[in-house]
């Protein structure tokens, strides 16, 4: 007879760098980063501020900070605006301190936007929109052992709705979430779906991964600069809730 094992029960577990409840949210892991992030960034303004190129400083930063944000991404990250506005305050912290500028105040959107492109880098909302889209696509394109979900295939037919705009690269999904706020809404592939959708068909005709993940960060970086006059709470709407 084989012997039983009880588990115990645990209000979380960590697995693979990533922390989910038991409610299967990721509230602890986006605390956890956010604390490790400041951590890291307040050691690197103590410690490295005989550095003041801002290559550099922009380097020590993808290295030690942003790189915290990058470990399985797809999976945990912020869904909401007010989470995500934590994640950008960081950002807005390192770039003022890269650029030597901490005095300077990122009280509109417009001034954020014009200073993460002068160090090139894209806000946080956008690089998670990124790796999403570069994982769909690297799925698709089997570079990865993933497969997509049953409850999505790629559209077949004709549409003469001028706002479905679905052709034949376009995913379509058999399942639909009850409201645009539930955790199968939020989850990775039923949103990424609806993002890619809206990509421009010239960008989700792209075969080689380089080349689409270089056409997709150009896209977010037009969208984000569209409008210079949109606040910063608009921005989230658009990169959250819309794609």
């Amino acid at each position: 007879m084989v012997p039983r094992t009880y588990l115990d029960y645990v209000n979380s577990e960590k697995d693979l760098g990533v922390t989910i409840t038991s409610k299967l949210d990721y509230s602890l892991q986006c605390d956890r980063l956010l604390s490790k992030a400041n951590q890291q960034l307040g050691i690197i303004r103590r410690n490295c501020y005989f550095v003041t190129n801002v290559n550099r400083r922009r380097t020590l930063y993808l290295a030690l900070v942003r790189s915290q944000f990058e470990n399985c991404s797809i999976i945990w990250r912020p869904s909401t605006k007010t989470v995500s506005s934590r994640f950008e305050s960081i950002q807005k912290k390192a770039i003022k301190w890269i650029l030597n500028e901490e005095s300077l105040s990122f009280t509109s959107f417009s001034t954020y936007i014009m200073k993460c492109k002068e160090v090139n880098l894209l806000p946080l909302s956008a690089k998670f929109e990124l790796n999403d889209l570069v994982f769909l696509h690297k799925i698709m394109k089997k570079l990865v052992p993933v497969e997509l979900p049953d409850y999505l295939s790629f559209f077949e037919g004709q549409s003469r709705l001028r706002s479905s705009h679905l052709d034949n690269l376009s995913l379509v999904s058999s399942i639909s979430p009850r409201t645009p706020t539930n955790a199968f809404a939020k989850s990775f592939f039923y949103s990424t779906h609806c993002k890619w959708n809206k990509l421009p068909l010239e960008i989700r005709s792209i075969e080689s991964h380089n080349l689409f993940k270089a056409a997709v960060t150009k896209h977010l970086w037009k969208n984000l600069l569209w409008d210079p006059d949109m606040s910063l709470e608009d921005s989230y709407d658009i990169l959250i809730d819309n794609g």
